[in-house]
């Protein structure tokens, strides 16, 4: 008996009819998750080559993203630091805000290629490789833009100090005075 007949067989059997198409979709359920468990393991293997340059560049990112708010926070840190030394001003916190993360800028290997007239052209992240980690070349690093930045502290209280504390700021983020906030710290 061939497969079509077993399925008309199947079919045309009133009595067991709902039995049977419930045998066959949960039959059916079973093979795709099987199958699905199957093919995910295999490609989990045949992958690990390809994937290990993946996850070492997630986590070389995440140390780039790390580096970079350590370099913000550090700048803040400058700015409290510097601004406290005002005359008249202690007691300060400072808050910039940033209109993108840090943009690397890796250097690519590019391999052409011309077959019956047409230009192919393959590009691929450059690698350092120490051992078993893989590094991308950074050609270059783009420092996030500053957009502005908010500042409390403790005797900002007159127009004056407001503003020589806008003006320091300013001058060494290169971001506009009206985009500078300067509010008085209570207590």
């Amino acid at each position: 008996m061939n497969y079509l007949q077993t399925i008309k067989s199947i079919a045309s059997n009133k009595e067991k009819r709902v039995e049977n198409l419930i045998l066959v979709i949960v039959l059916l359920v079973i093979i795709l998750v099987a199958s699905k468990f199957i093919f995910s393991n295999s490609d989990t293997k045949n992958d690990m080559s390809s994937n290990s340059t993946t996850s070492t560049d997630n986590i070389n990112s995440s140390e780039e993203s790390n580096k970079t708010s350590t370099s913000s926070n550090e700048l803040e840190n400058k700015l409290e630091t510097i601004l406290s030394q005002i005359s008249g001003i202690s007691d300060v916190s400072v808050v910039l805000t940033y209109s993108q993360d840090t943009k690397q800028n890796p250097v690519y290997n590019t391999k052409e290629q011309e077959n019956s007239g047409q230009k192919t052209t393959e590009k691929s992240v450059a690698y350092n490789e120490e051992g078993s980690k893989k590094t991308a070349i950074i050609e270059t690093v783009e420092m996030p833009k500053i957009e502005g930045a908010i500042i409390v502290a403790k005797g900002a209280s007159t127009v004056e100090i407001k503003s020589k504390i806008a003006t320091a700021v300013s001058s060494l983020t290169d971001v506009p005075v009206y985009k500078i906030q300067v509010f008085e710290k209570q207590g």
